[in-house]
């Protein structure tokens, strides 16, 4: 009955749990495998869909990385939605605790704007855990902040060399080359994160008017 009205035993309890994470986490765990949440990201019913993902935020591990991306390119906005989210979530889960939460200690200070004590918080993550990609793309951040486009270039490439389905590290590198007046790399990045994940509408509408750009150049 509950799979016909749309409102799966998955989703029912993601709902029941709502703003109890670790609650929610340890009963996914107990009813539910990954490859069997893996296998719900296509499930015929929206609601299962979504809440698929939405686990696999929660207990997802890189296995999950390649079918949620596939599901960025769902119909339905909501399930492409949640599986970026999820996405999001994986990265920053580097399987060391230790490492996990210095990596946050890093991002606060991104948001607190201390970029120097940043980088050097980030820099310890990647020499702890040299193969965690999100180490080199949130240092990347930084030195986007500080507008040392070169160094956020390098290391948004070392992260999708680790990891190339980022398609945040992606975009951050056609940010830099636009800063740096390589239009050309710059299309390249963007097209590049758009073909992963088809729901950067920003990065769509920049992508759009640098070819304009470069046409109306070429024109003259």
């Amino acid at each position: 009955m509950s799979e016909r009205n749309g409102f799966s035993e998955l989703a029912k309890l993601t709902f029941r749990y709502q703003g109890q994470k670790e609650k929610l986490k340890q009963k996914l765990l107990e009813k539910y495998t990954q490859e069997i949440l893996i296998d719900l990201l296509t499930h015929e019913i929206t609601p299962t869909r979504r809440a698929a993902s939405y686990a696999l935020s929660l207990i997802g591990d890189t296995k999950a990385i390649p079918p949620l991306v596939e599901t960025l390119k769902h119909d339905d906005l909501g399930t492409s939605v949640n599986a970026e989210k999820a996405l999001w979530a994986i990265w920053f889960r580097s399987g060391d605790e230790s490492v996990d939460v210095m990596l946050q200690e890093g991002t606060k200070k991104i948001e607190k704007k201390q970029y120097e004590e940043g980088i050097q918080i980030l820099s310890e993550v990647i020499r702890l855990a040299p193969e965690f990609a999100e180490g080199y793309n949130q240092r990347a951040v930084v030195y986007f902040m500080l507008e040392e486009w070169q160094k956020s270039i390098d290391d948004c490439q070392k992260t999708v060399e680790l990891n190339p389905y980022h398609f945040g590290a992606l975009a951050g590198m056609g940010h830099c080359y636009i800063r740096l007046g390589d239009l050309k790399a710059a299309m390249q990045a963007y097209q590049r994160a758009l073909e992963i994940n088809p729901n950067l509408y920003e990065i769509a509408d920049t992508l759009l008017r640098i070819q304009e750009a470069l046409r109306q150049h070429f024109e003259e």
